[in-house]
């Protein structure tokens, strides 16, 4: 039987990079970090699950609502690590066609260029969920700038990649 979902379409994974690096105020990003980035996107509520800050804990009530069964992930980690090659592909194909430097991709960084999105591309990124809205104002919060190493990294609050070996 086959199955389509957008977490595993690559031109589904480059309009979601897209929208991400079109709603981050730093100028370049780690690949692990939009890659959970990109996670929260395609599955907004699995945010539910990430452990917030202290500071930051009046975010997570924006993702408090009602439960439904059918958005639960069982296995998450097993999904997240299954998008990546669509993710890296997705990247790849940013890349060729300049709107990431590809010399960067190489170190694990992920830069917008200089170059244009087109506009009817444009406009279709600006129409979203209210779910994926919540999620691009997560990325864009002081949420943003935590770190994504350690044992108060970005990784070890999501769960989705081994934090354990990083170096800090």
């Amino acid at each position: 039987m086959l199955i389509y979902h957008p977490a595993f379409d690559i031109y589904n994974s480059v309009f979601r990079i897209l929208q991400l690096l079109q709603a981050m105020k730093t100028e370049d990003i780690e690949l692990d970090r939009l890659r959970i980035w990109d996670f929260y996107l395609t599955f907004p509520n699995e945010a539910k699950r990430i452990s917030f800050p202290q500071e930051l804990n009046k975010l997570k009530r924006i993702f408090k609502n009602k439960p439904n069964p059918y958005e639960d992930l069982i296995g998450s980690n097993r999904v997240f690590e299954r998008m990546k090659s669509y993710q890296i592909s997705a990247l790849r194909c940013l890349a060729s066609y300049g709107l990431i430097d590809r010399q960067l991709l190489t170190k694990n960084i992920i830069k917008r260029t200089d170059k244009a999105i087109p506009d009817n591309l444009l406009k279709q990124m600006n129409c979203q969920s209210t779910q994926k809205e919540n999620i691009i104002k997560l990325v864009t919060s002081p949420f943003n700038d935590l770190p994504l190493y350690g044992e108060k990294g970005f990784k070890y609050r999501t769960k989705l990649i081994e934090f354990k070996y990083d170096p800090i």
